[in-house]
């Protein structure tokens, strides 16, 4: 299909030279918005002599130069295009318009469903305990087995009368975390499209789901749905928002096959707010062809970093060894290795205890198993367990002793914007992250102030998670990383819409409109009073990130100003709309394509395995987010962003 025939947007018909490059031939595809963006090509990546450092230099952005704080919203800045995408044939895409005039929730399909449940989250029934614990210890009393025991339960995923049963906050389910689209046939036996059913949690700075990755197969030429079931739980408001990355695709021109192309746009599918705890959403998306399907971030925008949770692609591929990302996750917690037909982590004890022994020590959630299963054994200084009618007691000096570090590792675990206990960032870098728990803690950036330096919201500063001083290319990022799991972690950074370019369709995209007060906004909402205006709120010379976490305590957050009256109430001004991409084209900058990068399992001693990343970034970054890093093996809730 020819661009001329198409005539949709900016788009034409273009030999691209990195497609032409990659194939060995002159290659044309149709190139243009709301098209295909220019493919920046390959970033240069080399590695030091000792192996320990990667230097990462990323190709030049296509848009001139210009700081998009100081003359926003830049030069990488789309006007809206209200077309679905298109490929790299010219093949439109379906459901790929998130947002429009008429139809703010153009992917919603159905109204948003409702029903109350229990409020208690994790941390709420796990601070509770060790209350209980540090008052036995206090008193010289025994604990009773049960209270033990549930600790475990709500570390384990364990059945308990919660509506958080089954999530276990330790991370060790992935291989059970695959999903596969149910097709929806005709009455002749075609597939006509499908459905696939994911269940999340939130709460505090967590986002969990027990759907890790999804399988298109029976859905790869028809669109399809995916219908969230989430749960709001105590300090778990948020602004529903999903974002699919789409791969593009493109007709082999000598063979005529249909092939998988390098990323396509990604899109905000939603920002619907959940504004009541104790709330389950029942939110039906909408979904392209299940081909082009790369994976879905559902973010958690009121505090991020780390509220983010990801479903991958379960066919896609990584490594030398060509597994899919369910076998990765086999690799990791399975003792048969990545081709293990029986490992079931979830229900098989022995597969059970193979995977939390894969889990690092240094992880303030296996530190707290450990705990429990101490208390669980009697266990005293020597070692050894006691008799049976002595579980559960353990000397009162002892008591104290766990009663402290598992109050310790409670907070360090309300908190992945801090790097936990024994844990040291490394001053000459720009972040240190820590992979443990196969997940992502991270030290602190854009921080003002001292505080406890425990627990959420412990220091008070601008924003948990921000790269401050990159406005404007060159801009040279260091990060250290550092590895607590006895198995290897990858590193992948991707720019969304930096290098690309990026557009906004869930408010206006005249740029001359994007700053300064939403038009919509009543007269005396809060949205235009305290506490945004409130100069107790403000950090004297220091940017002001809204709305990111200010850095007051999470569960002060307020909900943005919307209409309250109706759940499907339309959106206004936000907490996602305020920086929403609508669309943005990424590419990767590090990892991925150019060459995997790899640090190492936590060494025999508990030293954490180390490997460092060094990235000049040669181009602006978009207004919401700068910089996005991940575990590309391990991905899920492995993922720590800087705005």
């Amino acid at each position: 299909m020819s661009a001329a025939a198409l005539d949709v947007g900016s788009c034409e018909t273009v030999v691209d030279p990195f497609l032409s490059n990659v194939m060995g031939m002159p290659v044309e595809a149709v190139m243009g918005h709301p098209c295909a963006q220019p493919h920046p090509g390959p970033s240069i990546q080399t590695t030091s002599e000792d192996g320990i450092t990667t230097f990462v230099e990323t190709p030049e952005g296509h848009f001139p130069p210009q700081n998009p704080f100081d003359e926003p919203p830049g030069s990488n800045f789309l006007m809206t295009v209200y077309e679905n995408m298109r490929d790299l044939s010219g093949r439109e895409m379906p459901n790929t318009l998130p947002s429009t005039p008429d139809n703010p929730y153009n992917l919603h399909d159905g109204p948003v469903l409702t029903k109350a449940i229990d409020p208690t989250n994790p941390e709420d029934d796990l601070d509770r305990i060790i209350d209980k614990i540090e008052r036995a210890a206090k008193r010289g009393r025994a604990l009773h087995p049960k209270l033990i025991q549930r600790g475990i339960d709500i570390l384990e995923g364990n059945k308990i009368r919660r509506a958080y049963s089954g999530f276990p906050m330790l991370h060790y389910n992935g291989p059970k975390k695959v999903r596969a689209v149910e097709p929806i046939l005709d009455d002749d036996g075609n597939v006509i499209g499908g459905n696939v059913d994911v269940n999340m949690i939130y709460f505090n700075q967590h986002i969990e789901s027990d759907v890790g990755f999804i399988d298109p197969s029976a859905v790869q030429e028809v669109p399809y749905t995916v219908t969230y079931h989430i749960k709001v739980l105590n300090r778990g408001i948020e602004d529903f928002s999903p974002m699919t990355m789409n791969f593009n695709r493109i007709v082999n021109p000598m063979t005529g096959e249909d092939m998988r192309g390098p990323f396509h746009a990604s899109m905000d599918k939603s920002y619907f707010p959940m504004l009541h705890e104790g709330t389950e959403y029942t939110i039906k998306i909408k979904e392209n062809k299940g081909k082009y399907f790369n994976l879905t971030y559902t973010w958690g925008w009121r505090i991020h970093p780390p509220r983010v949770q990801v479903v991958e692609n379960a066919l896609k591929t990584a490594g030398p060894n060509g597994w899919t990302l369910p076998e990765w996750e086999k690799s990791a917690f399975c003792e048969g290795g990545a081709k293990d037909p029986d490992c079931d982590p979830v229900n098989d004890p022995a597969d059970r205890a193979y995977a939390i022994a894969q889990i690092g020590d240094l992880s303030p959630a296996k530190r707290m198993w450990n705990l429990f299963k101490s208390l669980e054994n009697g266990d005293e200084t020597d070692g050894h367990s006691h008799d049976r009618h002595r579980r559960g007691w353990i000397k009162r000096d002892n008591l104290q002793q766990v009663a402290a570090d598992l109050r310790e590792a409670f907070l360090d675990w309300t908190d992945r914007t801090k790097l936990p206990t024994g844990v040291e960032a490394d001053p000459d870098a720009t972040l240190t992250l820590l992979y443990v728990n196969n997940t992502i803690y991270g030290s602190r950036q854009g921080l003002t102030g001292e505080g406890s330096k425990l627990g959420p919201a412990s220091y008070k500063g601008v924003g948990n998670g921000s790269a401050h001083d990159w406005t404007i290319r060159p801009y040279k990022y260091k990060v250290t990383l550092l590895n607590g799991d006895h198995f290897p972690h990858g590193y992948m950074n991707v720019d969304f819409g930096g290098s690309r370019g990026w557009e906004n369709h869930f408010q206006f995209t005249d740029p001359t409109t994007l700053v300064g007060p939403h038009p919509d906004i009543p007269p005396g909402s809060p949205a235009n009073g305290d506490p945004y205006d409130n100069p107790a709120n403000v950090v004297a010379g220091e940017e002001n990130v809204f709305p990111i976490n200010r850095g007051g305590a999470e569960e002060f957050l307020q909900p943005t100003p919307r209409p309250l009256d109706h759940i499907n109430g339309e959106p206004q001004f936000g907490s996602g709309c305020f920086f929403t991409f609508g669309r943005n084209h990424a590419w990767p900058n590090a990892g991925g394509p150019w060459g995997g990068i790899m640090t190492p399992p936590v060494m025999a001693d508990g030293t954490p395995g180390l490997h460092k990343v060094e990235i000049d970034y040669n181009f602006e970054p978009s207004i919401r987010l700068k910089i996005y890093q991940f575990d590309p093996l391990h991905h899920d809730i492995a993922v720590y962003s800087l705005h």
